[in-house]
Formats: structure tokens, sequence, C-alpha cells
């Protein structure tokens, strides 16, 4: 793996961390919010170690990217995981991007986004192994 790849793999493995202690102090927003951005950083690490330069900060779209450079099937991809966490880019941050009778962030969708952000991380490293 080339020194950027392992930079943002070090990064989005302190980010998966980091949102397990704050869903078990009950911070479930931010947890979410940390979901996506470890699984955002878990597929730059493929497109970095790819020779190529990720672009943006959507999930979906990076999945895209990572699976276009490495001919991989969208099929066999976490589509579903990658759409799911996207949504958590803004709105545990802002209140604004919430609707006033949108309910909180809860234990239940925090842990969803944790299962969710380790399912891209497992096709990150199988894609890993397999380079």
């Amino acid at each position: 793996m080339n020194a950027e790849a392992t930079r943002w793999r070090r990064q989005a493995n302190e980010d998966l961390k980091t949102a397990q202690i704050l869903l078990d102090a009950h911070r479930y927003g931010p947890c979410a919010f940390f979901c996506q951005q470890a699984a955002e950083k878990m597929l730059k690490v493929v497109i970095y170690n790819a020779g190529e330069k990720p672009w943006g900060h959507s999930v979906p779209s990076l999945l895209d990217q990572a699976c276009a450079i490495l001919q991989i099937g969208l099929d066999k991809a976490p589509v579903a995981e990658a759409e799911e966490l996207d949504e958590h880019y803004i709105r545990p941050r802002y209140p604004d991007a919430r609707s006033e009778v949108e309910d909180a962030y809860d234990r239940e969708t925090a842990g969803d986004a944790l299962r969710q952000a380790q399912v891209v991380g497992a096709f990150v490293e199988e894609i890993l192994q397999d380079a």
C-alpha cells in the first residue's frame, strides 16, 4: 500500500474507533457523522492505493469511483450502505438540515450507521487483500 493510502487508512480507522466511543457515550448524531467520515476515508484509501486522486465527500460517489477504477461491478459493492451513510454528512451537524418534527438521532440510527461503516470497511479490506 502506498504512503498516501496508508495515511488515509489510519485516519479512517481512528474515525471508526471514535464513532464507537461516541455510540457508547450516547452521542448518536456525532457517532453517525464519524461513521460517514470513516466510510468516506476508507474508499479514498482504495482510490489513492490505485494511484488515482479521489474527488468529493459523497460516499456513493467515492464507491462509484473506486469500483470504476478497479473494474468491480456495483452489484458486488455495498451500495445501500454507502447511500445510507451519505445522509449523515450534514444532518447530524446542522440543526437547519433537519425539519422541526424530525426526531433527533437515536441509538438505533447510530448503531445502523456504525454497522454500515463496518460493511464498507470490510469491502475495502477485501479489495486491499486482493491487490
